[in-house]
């Protein structure tokens, strides 16, 4: 009996599993699930849910006017623009206008993505390339915060003093890191002893989803269980960021719980696209991104420095793949 034989040949990898680009998608917006209904409770659903609603539809239309300009086929069903668009809605401030996660989401998608050739080509996270054109473009209404009356600073601004009057609901009063930057980690401190606590469970101004370290933890905790994404990154960010603090004289604990230090760290460099391959390689990213972000807290213009430093280290990342390739094929001796 004669059996034809049947070559197949196909382009690396060759290696393939169960997993898929929309499954990660999926896990990646549960993971991001609490930290997103808490920003809604506590800044108030009015606001918020309508940015993070626009900012996700956004980046989900924008896409599909690329695929029907450029005749691709229609590539929203991966999942990815929600992701983006998700990330970039939980970045922006729960003061944001609604004309700013529009902009934001056309380009992120537009110049951030579609302009390198779409998904697995893009050099840049496009969720903080659109953060950081708004930030760039409109430094006012990417920093202007309000948060409910019993959670604001009082004596840092005016909103805050506002809060001793009954019947005010929101004020408007800077971040924690915004005061640090102005008045020092320990001026902050002793006006509100509990600082450190109130980051950790998100009690206080900053954007939608970034503000508690509690939730995004346990985000990354199920994705890092479900096997998504490693902890090389993090942690490496972590170190970056808190040997820049600690050379600076001030609290490293603070730096990593305040502004976006673990929403960046946990679900933006960890990119697959964006991110080295090699073990090495990641090592040296995170550390970079976190030294980065701490340089521009203490001595740049902005209170906050996680965009840029993982957009530099973005920059970075063929490099790093050239300088210390994956080896495959090869198994450590014991000896």
């Amino acid at each position: 009996m004669n059996e034809e034989l049947k070559l197949v040949i196909t382009s690396s990898p060759h290696l393939r599993d169960q997993t898929t680009v929309p499954w990660i998608m999926r896990q990646v917006v549960l993971a991001l699930l609490p930290a997103t209904i808490w920003g809604i409770y506590f800044f108030g659903v009015s606001s918020t849910l309508l940015t993070i609603l626009l900012s996700v539809g956004s980046t989900i239309g924008f896409e599909a006017l690329n695929c029907k300009i450029f005749k691709k086929p229609l590539s929203i069903v991966d999942g990815s623009a929600v992701v983006t668009g998700l990330l970039l809605g939980l970045s922006l401030p729960p003061s944001a206008p609604f004309w700013l996660p529009l902009v934001g989401g056309g380009v992120a998608i537009f110049l951030g993505k579609e302009m390198f050739g779409g998904l697995g080509q893009n050099i840049f996270n496009p969720a903080l390339v659109g953060r950081a054109v708004l930030l760039v473009s409109w430094p006012k209404a990417m920093s202007t915060w309000w948060v409910s009356a019993p959670f604001s600073f009082p004596g840092f601004s005016g909103g805050g003093a506002a809060s001793t009057f009954s019947g005010v609901e929101m004020v408007t009063t800077p971040t924690p890191l915004g005061i640090a930057q102005m008045y020092g980690y320990s001026s902050l401190h002793q006006a509100d002893p509990h600082i450190l606590w109130r980051l950790f469970v998100g009690q206080v101004p900053g954007s939608i989803g970034e503000v508690s370290v509690l939730l995004l933890l346990i985000g990354f905790l199920y994705l890092w269980w479900r096997g998504v994404i490693h902890w090389d990154i993090p942690l490496s960010y972590f170190v970056g960021l808190s040997l820049v603090a600690i050379l600076g004289r001030q609290s490293a604990l603070f730096h990593i719980l305040s502004g976006g230090a673990v929403m960046g760290a946990c679900f933006m460099a960890t990119d697959y696209v964006t991110s080295p391959i090699s073990s090495k390689g990641r090592y040296i990213f995170g550390l970079g991104a976190g030294a980065i972000t701490g340089v521009i807290r203490l001595l740049g213009a902005y209170p906050e420095g996680v965009t840029f430093g993982i957009l530099t280290m973005n920059a970075l990342v063929p490099f790093l793949d050239y300088l210390l390739p994956p080896r495959f094929g090869i198994k450590k001796s014991n000896g």
